[in-house]
């Protein structure tokens, strides 16, 4: 089962999913009894007082995280055992009249799993299971911004204590029991089935509701109203009941190397080579990169002079540093959908897909770091593909790059120059990822050969555009 998680306590979660990572993803599309989840994150829409209602129980949550984890972290750090059914016992008791019992409870066992995360963690440590680049572990952290000093605004909500009202058109209203809110939200639920815990976060000046759906599965019989429907008809989607929409019209398998400059570099068994351009994620990258430095750059001199307007700079900044990571999220995404669904038509029932071990530890740069979210379009990948019904298998890609696809032998200077590979030995020229991906093919047992032209396209905020020359146009044409 594949999902996206929220995290939300802290970057101990995260490790442990970096840990096991390459386990999960190589498991093929789940079968059987398995409920696959999908998160759906919807726009709020609040009004003047709903915003003020929100704010407020935001801050009662926040209080209650974090005085609940400083207690605990005391116990940890004084080695005396941490007490997590004692404090548990006392917080839940002291919350359950401001922000009500069953919620007070969800945000407790979120706050447990964070330290039973870490406790993990600790012990993987211990056992010497860790990868080496993970060198420090911290506990469970607060929610609060520390620069400001204003608590983060997020509220748990049970399953039970809530539902969504859906309108066709991509709106409707989130209801929250507890708080008697009915809040009008923007965003397309396009699956179907039982609803988990709410997640509510502001982030960038704006409210949004995480929503997971345990989809096909029905709503339990305590609680026939937490069943999520769709607002919308996705042409894509034909049961919303369940994530696998098609089943693969071939047999043929496809090899991809994932980069930067090529987001991705595909080859078929059936002899098609595909590129998909990743410059416009470059650009927008630098451009939000000197937006931020400019706001950071006037908070950060405002601040040192001791003039208080450099909290609304500060702002600024958060906002630009949120939409530069929607917009990049937006063009992955967007890239991701349109290689499935080519693969799909193209017949391709299995997808191997050259994994980077350790590349953003061992040789980390502004590149593989920031702008290369290799492990998040792995994991948008496999949720995207398992749609089509084509299985993901991951493969250590080392030596690719320098292996000659032509003659077989590993040539450090092969790679001339961005996008060229030539072989010393042959004096034949290949696109340098092209060959990257014929390499991971061989090392998975098949051999390909690039029968057909080239297909290159390039992702925009705006769609898919083909870069390859037709009729009455040609690669400059905007």
């Amino acid at each position: 089962m594949f999902c996206f998680i929220v995290g939300l306590a802290s970057p101990v979660g995260e490790l442990i999913s970096q840990v096991g990572l390459v386990a999960r993803l190589a498991t093929a599309i789940p079968t059987g009894n398995a409920q696959p989840i999908r998160t759906v994150r919807l726009r709020l829409l609040p009004n003047g007082s709903q915003e003020r209602r929100l704010r407020r129980i935001a801050k009662y949550f926040a209080r209650c995280w974090n005085e609940v984890t400083f207690e605990r972290g005391r116990q940890f750090f004084s080695e005396q055992g941490i007490d997590l059914k004692g404090t548990y016992r006392k917080y839940y008791d002291d919350y359950k009249s401001l922000i009500g019992s069953a919620n007070v409870q969800q945000l407790l066992n979120m706050n447990n799993e964070a330290w039973e995360s870490f406790f993990e963690l600790l012990r993987l440590k211990k056992n010497g299971k860790l990868p080496p680049f993970i060198s420090r572990i911290s506990p469970p952290g607060y929610w609060k911004n520390r620069l400001l000093g204003e608590p983060r605004l997020i509220i748990v909500v049970r399953s039970d204590r809530y539902y969504v009202e859906p309108i066709n058109g991509g709106e409707g209203y989130l209801v929250l029991k507890d708080y008697r809110l009915r809040i009008k939200f923007a965003g397309r639920i396009r699956w179907e089935g039982r609803q988990g815990r709410l997640i509510i976060k502001y982030e960038g000046g704006r409210w949004f509701a995480y929503v997971p759906i345990e989809v096909g599965k029905p709503a339990p019989r305590s609680n026939p109203r937490g069943y999520v429907k769709p607002n919308y008809r996705d042409r894509r989607v034909v049961n919303p009941r369940a994530i696998q929409q098609r089943q693969p019209i071939g047999r043929d398998k496809a090899f991809i190397d994932i980069g930067l400059n090529n987001l991705f570099a595909v080859t078929t068994t059936s002899g098609y080579a595909i590129l998909v351009k990743g410059g416009s994620i470059k650009a927008e990258y630098y451009w939000w990169k000197r937006e931020i430095a400019t706001w950071q750059s006037v908070r950060d001199k405002l601040r040192n002079w001791g003039l208080p307007n450099w909290r609304y700079y500060h702002k600024l900044y958060l906002r630009a540093v949120f939409r530069r990571n929607e917009r990049l999220r937006h063009l992955y995404r967007t890239a991701i959908r349109f290689l499935a669904d080519t693969l799909w038509r193209l017949g391709v029932d299995e997808v191997f897909i050259g994994y980077p071990y350790g590349v953003s530890q061992v040789n980390g740069n502004e590149y593989n770091t920031n702008i290369w979210w290799f492990r998040e379009i792995i994991q948008w990948l496999v949720d995207v593909l398992e749609e089509y019904g084509i299985k993901i298998i991951l493969v250590n890609e080392t030596y690719t790059s320098k292996t000659c696809s032509i003659c077989g032998e590993i040539h450090e200077n092969g790679r001339k120059y961005r996008g060229l590979y030539i072989c010393p030995k042959m004096g034949k020229a290949i696109n340098a990822d092209i060959n990257a991906s014929i390499n991971i093919a061989r090392k998975v047992g098949y051999e390909v050969k690039a029968k057909h032209k080239i297909l290159s396209f390039q992702a925009t905020t705006n769609g898919i555009k083909p870069l390859n020359p037709h009729q009455r146009a040609n690669t400059q044409d905007p």
